[in-house]
């Protein structure tokens, strides 16, 4: 059976520690699962992610999953809903990337290859000389849809480095030499 699993966000969840919402479509999770998720830290530090699930919690019966409050929590979960998985070193985890469940006769390093390659699409558009504009985004998908619209023949805008997440203060610190020498775009 194919896995069919998307991480929608990330976030901290008091008393959970970083968690990932996901919709899972066509699998199984079960609580101690290997799984593999597209990490991203500090600008392009690419990295998988590989970590064991600790727990899958769901909202009660009736209630949102963005409710704040306390969940159901599972041993097993099938597919089609939405979930929220804890594990440890969620927190570079990147928003619209797919989640692996790897199995006992599967090979990691290809699983890691495999949720790495949405990035790296993304990365190919990226000008390596240095010029241009940095771009941050909430979800890969996100990111996907401006660097389209900066790389069309209206608007023509070179980028040369990209974030996903939330801005923090480094980022800041990474924009601030090229918004000298496009200060018409530089926000």
């Amino acid at each position: 059976m194919v896995e069919q699993c998307t991480v929608l966000e990330v976030k901290v969840i008091e008393g959970h520690g970083t968690t990932i919402d996901v919709v899972l479509v066509n699998c199984v999770l079960h609580e101690g699962d290997q799984i593999v998720v597209c990490g991203l830290q500090a600008s392009i530090n690419l990295g998988p992610i590989v970590t064991t699930i600790r727990a899958l919690l769901t909202p009660h019966p009736m209630k949102e999953l963005r409710v704040k409050g306390t969940y159901v929590h599972h041993k097993e979960i099938k597919a089609a809903q939405g979930i929220k998985i804890t594990a440890q070193g969620l927190e570079h985890a990147i928003a619209g990337t797919a989640l692996h469940v790897t199995g006992p006769d599967d090979d990691v390093e290809a699983m890691k290859e495999q949720a790495m390659e949405d990035m790296e699409s993304v990365l190919s558009r990226i000008d390596k000389s240095g010029e241009g504009v940095y771009v941050q985004a909430s979800t890969l998908g996100s990111l996907e849809a401006l660097l389209e619209f900066l790389k069309s023949p209206a608007v023509k805008i070179l980028v040369s480095g990209i974030g996903i997440g939330p801005v923090h203060k480094n980022d800041i610190f990474n924009v601030r030499p090229s918004t000298f020498k496009f200060t018409e775009i530089s926000l």
